[in-house]
C-alpha cells in the first residue's frame, strides 16, 4: 500500500515538473518572439527620409542635353514686408558654356533689391557650374508672377552658331497685405485733453538775456535753412524719388498702425508720404499749404500730369475726411487707399522713365 502510494506521488512530482519547465519556457521565448515581430513591423515601414517635409518655396529642375537649369524661390507666399530670394543655376557638360537670363531693376512685379554673382565651379562629376541669387521686394499686396526665364547655353567656339536654350515655368507667388481683414475690433482713441503747462519765468529772462543778438540769430538762421534746404534736394537727388516713397510707405505699414486703433495717425503718415513724392518728383515745394491750396498750386506746375489730378484730389479729400471729419473706414478703404497711393507713385515713376528713354532716343 506504501508502495503504491510512493509511485503516485513520483508520477504527480513529475507531471508538475513538466509543466513548471513549459511555463519557464514560455516566459523565456515569449519576449524574443514579440521583439522578432515588432522588428519585422518596422522594416516595414518607410524610410524616415520619405516622411521628412520638403524644403520650404518653389524649386525647379529643367534638364535639356547637356545643360541642367536650378530655378530655386526661398517662399511661396509672403507679406508686402517679406523679401523673396531668387537662385538660378547652370549646369553644363565639359565643353559647353553658359549665360544667365537678363535681368533689369524689376522683374514683372517685383523690385529688384540686390542681386549676387559667384565665381563659377566645378562640381563633384566634373561638370560647371554658375549661378546667380536675387533679392525681390513686392509693394502692393494680391497675386504676383515670376516670369518664364530664358537661359542660354552653346558648345565652347560656337556661341553664333550652335546656341541652344533653357525657358523655365512661370512661378507663382502670393503676397498678403499686413492690413487687419476685420476692422470691427479696432478702437480708435480719442484726442487728449490740452495739458497745462505750469509758468516758468526762466524763458523770460532767457529773451531778456538774448535781445541784443537776436537779430544775429535770425539772419543767421535764414543763411542756413537756405543752404540746407539746397544741400537735402542735392542729397535726396542720389535716390530716386518713387525709391524713397516706397521705402516711407513700407516702413509706414510695418508699424502697424492700423491694428493698434491709430488710423488718423496711418492717414496723415500716408498723405504726408505722398505730398513729399510729388515734392521731390515734380519739384513742387508746398509743406505747409492745405489740401485746397495744394491742389490749387498743381494747376500751375506744367511739369504734374494733369490726367493724376483727379486721383490725387480724391486721394487727399478722403485722407482730411479721416483725418479732420471722424470718418472711420473700413477695412476695404484702407487697402485702397494703400494701393491708390502705390499706383499714383508706380505709373508717375515709369511715365518719368519713358520719358528719359523718349529724351534720349
Amino acid at each position: 500500500m506504501a508502495l503504491e502510494k510512493t509511485k503516485r506521488l513520483i508520477a504527480a512530482a513529475g507531471t508538475h515538473s513538466r509543466i513548471f519547465r513549459r511555463i519557464w519556457v514560455a516566459v523565456i521565448v515569449l519576449p524574443f518572439f514579440a521583439s522578432a515581430v515588432l522588428s519585422a513591423c518596422r522594416q516595414q515601414d518607410p524610410p524616415v527620409e520619405t516622411r521628412v517635409n520638403p524644403l520650404p518655396g518653389i524649386h525647379k529642375k529643367y534638364d535639356r542635353g547637356p545643360a541642367t537649369c536650378l530655378l530655386d524661390v526661398d517662399k511661396s507666399e509672403i507679406t508686402i514686408a517679406d523679401r523673396l530670394e531668387l537662385a538660378i543655376a547652370v549646369i553644363t557638360d565639359p565643353g559647353f558654356e553658359a549665360e544667365m537670363p537678363s535681368i533689369g531693376e524689376k522683374l514683372d512685379r517685383f523690385g529688384v533689391v540686390d542681386y549676387h554673382t559667384p565665381p563659377a565651379e566645378l562640381t563633384a562629376d566634373g561638370r560647371t557650374k554658375i549661378s546667380r541669387s536675387y533679392v525681390l521686394e513686392p509693394f502692393l499686396s494680391g497675386e504676383y508672377t515670376i516670369p518664364a526665364l530664358t537661359v542660354h547655353f552653346w558648345k565652347t567656339g560656337a556661341k553664333d552658331t550652335e546656341m541652344h536654350d533653357i525657358t523655365t515655368q512661370a512661378l507663382s507667388i502670393k503676397v498678403n497685405s499686413l492690413l487687419p481683414q476685420n476692422l470691427k475690433e479696432v478702437k480708435l482713441h480719442d484726442i487728449q485733453p490740452p495739458v497745462t503747462v505750469p509758468a516758468d519765468i526762466t524763458p523770460w529772462m532767457w529773451a531778456a538775456a538774448g535781445g541784443g543778438v537776436l537779430v544775429v540769430l535770425l539772419v543767421g538762421f535764414f543763411w542756413i535753412r537756405h543752404r540746407g534746404r539746397r544741400a537735402g534736394t542735392m542729397a535726396q537727388q542720389k535716390i530716386a524719388p518713387h525709391e524713397q516713397a516706397y521705402e516711407e510707405l513700407a516702413a509706414l505699414i510695418a508699424r502697424n498702425l492700423i491694428e493698434s486703433g491709430e488710423i488718423k495717425l496711418f492717414y496723415q503718415e500716408i498723405s504726408n508720404i505722398l505730398r513729399r513724392y510729388i515734392e521731390n518728383r515734380f519739384g513742387i515745394n508746398a509743406p505747409e499749404q492745405t489740401t485746397e491750396e495744394f491742389l490749387e498750386g498743381l494747376k500751375t506746375h506744367a511739369t504734374f500730369p494733369v490726367e493724376y489730378q483727379d486721383l490725387l484730389k480724391r486721394f487727399l479729400i478722403h485722407c482730411d475726411l479721416v483725418k479732420f471729419a471722424a470718418h472711420q473706414p473700413v477695412a476695404e478703404d484702407i487697402q485702397n487707399t494703400v494701393e491708390s497711393c502705390g499706383k499714383f507713385i508706380d505709373e508717375t515713376a515709369l511715365k518719368a522713365a519713358d520719358a528719359r528713354e523718349a529724351g534720349e532716343a
